[in-house]
């Protein structure tokens, strides 16, 4: 396509791009290492991350902000790397799940991980519920039957299951919400 740059970015993207990275890279690197260090992750690891962000846009030019996008993204890339670390240090002390630089297998593992652990408060608040509004979320969500035919099942109205249903419902975000509070990254 006449006008199309490597990466989609039409006419003045390229020259976008290299201007940001002659203006911004330095501090960008200077921000990273002062903000949080001197790794990992690596400060320029992250400005380059950055930067790639910025570069994978469809039109660079639109940014109005440029240094602002790039500090910004860098703050973000660093924190989620910093969150990606600690659950794979709480998830695998040992290191027994291998390079976290296979990040796609590694990513799938710690979902896993997170999800079962996720399970896991989630059935423990079930377990504490009341038998009532834990027997209408496990007749809803588990067994999968609609309120109406819980609500005949129990002898109850169908508005009361619904009751039950949220009420049960809202008991397990709290477990988790108490889970996530506490540091509990699942």
């Amino acid at each position: 396509m006449i006008g199309t740059e490597p990466g989609g970015q039409v006419g003045g993207g390229r020259a976008i791009v290299e201007r940001a990275f002659r203006e911004h890279w330095p501090a960008l690197c200077r921000y990273v290492r002062a903000a949080f260090g001197s790794g990992p992750p690596d400060p320029e690891e992250v400005a380059q991350m950055a930067f790639e962000r910025f570069i994978a846009l469809d039109a660079p030019e639109r940014i109005d902000n440029a240094r602002g996008f790039l500090f910004r993204c860098a703050r973000n890339l660093s924190i989620d790397i910093r969150r990606q670390a600690k659950i794979r240090e709480r998830l695998d002390p040992e290191g027994e799940l291998g390079d976290p630089d296979q990040a796609g297998v590694n990513e799938d593992i710690e979902r896993v991980l997170s999800g079962r652990q996720r399970l896991e408060i989630v059935e423990a608040a079930i377990r504490g519920l009341e038998e009532k509004r834990r027997t209408v979320i496990i007749l809803h969500a588990v067994q999968g039957l609609g309120y109406s035919e819980i609500a005949r099942r129990l002898n109850l109205s169908r508005t009361r299951v619904v009751q039950l249903g949220a009420d049960a419902i809202l008991e397990c975000e709290r477990a988790l919400a108490a889970a996530d509070a506490a540091g509990d990254p699942s």
